[in-house]
């Protein structure tokens, strides 16, 4: 396959992402967002289930089991925070705060002794900082509430979304990618079940509409996770990792441009404000760049 198709695949998926949030946002008008985590998570989990007819790389023992079933837990409230930021947040914010996972991830790695503090490091967080005071600002005063959503949610998802991270680099190699990660989230699918009495009286009324741009975006989160995952065998996770999180620059140019197509009204803050949005998300990027190629 030509190294420029192999690259394109995790930029499709940082593309996909960018949509599928769009979509998702749409459809939580009507659903909320415990019926859009649900309904995501049902849907991601019934897709990578196909790991189960995949060859393991070791025996099943009960601590890969264990591990699994931890790192899906992880995910699972990784995913709850995701799906708030997406619905009470605004896209073109919350997504690019998403990708500071990776600013997490090295983080951790220094917390927990795996790796010692380096200037990398240090400059990606100053980055992640300036780049935060970029999305954060410039909107009209009304706004600071969805505004402190989608930065507070977003920040959240993306160090719980690290943590799993580390911990599958830690554990995934004692059983192998496929049963680790049909284990990870056949176990957020089954805590998945725990919402279904939060969306039964919460007031909001699914439509047809709604139920399609939901049913719709959680789809295209599956196939777009499916790209990473074949980016990270193919590409490795550093390469991935630089061009997926192009979804961050995506969301703020789909917002921008065709947000409208999705009734998404965040570009009716004007063009200050969105130039604002995208110059953080670029500094986002810049920041994931330095850490993966350091």
């Amino acid at each position: 396959m030509p190294p420029g198709f192999s690259m394109f695949i995790p930029l499709a998926s940082g593309l996909g992402y960018a949509v599928a949030a769009l979509m998702l946002k749409r459809g939580g008008e009507g659903a909320g967002p415990w019926r859009v985590t649900f309904v995501a998570n049902m849907v991601i989990a019934t897709v990578f289930s196909v790991g189960w007819l995949m060859p393991a790389a070791h025996p099943a023992s009960l601590a890969g089991i264990w591990h699994a079933a931890l790192s899906g837990a992880l995910f699972f409230f990784g995913q709850i925070f995701t799906f708030l930021a997406l619905t009470r947040g605004d896209v073109s914010v919350a997504t690019p705060v998403l990708g500071s996972k990776v600013v997490f991830v090295a983080l951790f790695t220094v917390l927990f002794g795996i790796e010692k503090l380096n200037g990398a490091v240090w400059i990606a967080v100053l980055l992640t900082a300036a780049a935060t005071a970029l999305l954060g600002s410039g909107g009209r005063a009304r706004e600071g509430t969805v505004l402190f959503r989608s930065v507070l949610y977003g920040f959240s998802a993306a160090a719980i979304f690290a943590l799993t991270d580390v911990t599958q680099q830690r554990w995934i190699r004692d059983w192998g990618l496929f049963p680790y990660m049909a284990t990870l989230f056949s176990t957020m699918g089954v805590l998945s079940l725990g919402l279904i009495p939060l969306f039964r009286n919460d007031g909001h009324i699914m439509t047809a509409a709604s139920w399609r741009w939901l049913a719709g975006g959680a789809a295209l989160i599956s196939i777009q996770a499916s790209g990473v995952a074949w980016g990270i065998v193919t590409l490795g996770a550093t390469t991935t990792n630089v061009l997926y999180n192009s979804r961050g620059v995506w969301s703020v140019v789909l917002v921008w441009m065709i947000g409208h197509w999705f009734g998404n009204t965040e570009s009716a803050q004007g063009s200050r404000v969105m130039l604002r949005r995208l110059g953080g998300s670029l500094l986002l990027l810049s920041a994931i760049f330095l850490l993966t190629r350091h």
